[in-house]
């Protein structure tokens, strides 16, 4: 069992998230809700690109990053900076070299502290259930049932054509974080491919369905946070749907999309949704994480009540 904690220093923070070229709601989410109940906390951002394993921005080795939401507890993190985990998870297999460096506050899930021999109380939840503490994103169900794909599959512009013929509204990862809010907010029910399509659903009390076209999706993560709030992750399969050149590729295509708008037009009927209790108690220890930690940088923690 390991556990770091390091004494509180005047260091100046950054927040660390991957920055998808495109836009994911998952990633981006770091820095619409980390300012808000934070908003004295962090000196600049520093970026990640998952597929060059490599930060965007020139980290300081002085500086401390800010780990949040995401899977960013990876061994291409930089090493000689000191980084504080709040709530973010390993994939199980690009596991770092946990030293000194490392002052872990909580994890996302009890696989994510198996797999790094953490405490198991650190597991508590992901962070993004903490959108529970900010002011309603929407006050009525407009949507009935919306759709939510993996931000790589979002990039075909398949799924928008599909949920017209299903009659679904549509909802883009790659939107900006409150609009993608509002949206989960205001649907009765969410299929959701995104883990934090899923995660925030989950957190506003949307019902949801898990889906999964197979590609990109890794079912550690999904894992690790169902299990964090006695869920178990099965999803329903979809096709992943990529644009094609000539006759045949597009005629699989419209196959493909035929068939994904008739199994979303079925998944209604599967919704999942958290015991209130369960979610209620993982919220409240998340906050309490959170007022330690502000608490020890003497830094102002801002909860602004949801009702």
């Amino acid at each position: 069992m390991t556990v770091f904690t390091v004494e509180p220093r005047g260091d100046c923070v950054k927040l660390f998230y991957c920055d998808v070229p495109d836009g994911n709601f998952g990633d981006d989410l770091n820095t619409y809700l980390w300012p808000k109940l934070l908003p004295d906390a962090f000196d600049g951002l520093v970026r990640f690109t998952p597929q060059e394993a490599r930060t965007v921005d020139r980290e300081d080795p002085h500086d401390t990053l800010f780990v949040g939401i995401g899977t960013l507890i990876l061994d291409k993190v930089p090493s000689q900076t000191r980084k504080i985990v709040f709530g973010s998870g390993c994939d199980g297999v690009r596991l770092p070299d946990l030293d000194q460096q490392w002052d872990i506050h909580c994890v996302r899930g009890p696989l994510t502290a198996t797999a790094l021999g953490l405490d198991p109380a650190l597991a508590i939840t992901d962070p993004a259930i903490l959108v529970r503490l900010l002011p309603p994103a929407a006050h009525a169900k407009t949507h009935r049932v919306s759709f939510m794909p993996h931000w790589c599959q979002a990039q075909s512009g398949a799924w928008q054509k599909i949920c017209r013929l299903a009659g679904i509204h549509f909802i883009d990862p790659r939107w900006k974080p409150f609009e993608v809010l509002q949206a989960i907010a205001a649907s009765e029910t969410l299929i959701s491919e995104a883990l934090h399509g899923a995660i925030v659903a989950d957190a506003l009390r949307v019902p949801w369905v898990a889906v999964s076209s197979k590609h990109h999706i890794q079912d550690f993560k999904w894992r690790d946070w169902s299990a964090s709030l006695g869920l178990t992750y099965e999803p329903a399969a979809i096709p992943a749907i990529w644009p094609g050149r000539g006759l045949r590729a597009r005629a699989v295509a419209a196959a493909k999309m035929a068939y994904g708008a008739a199994v979303l037009s079925r998944l209604g009927r599967r919704v999942r949704l958290s015991d209130e209790a369960v979610t209620t108690r993982q919220t409240n220890r998340l906050t309490e994480a959170l007022q330690a930690f502000a608490s020890g940088r003497n830094v102002r923690l801002d909860l602004t009540p949801q009702h």
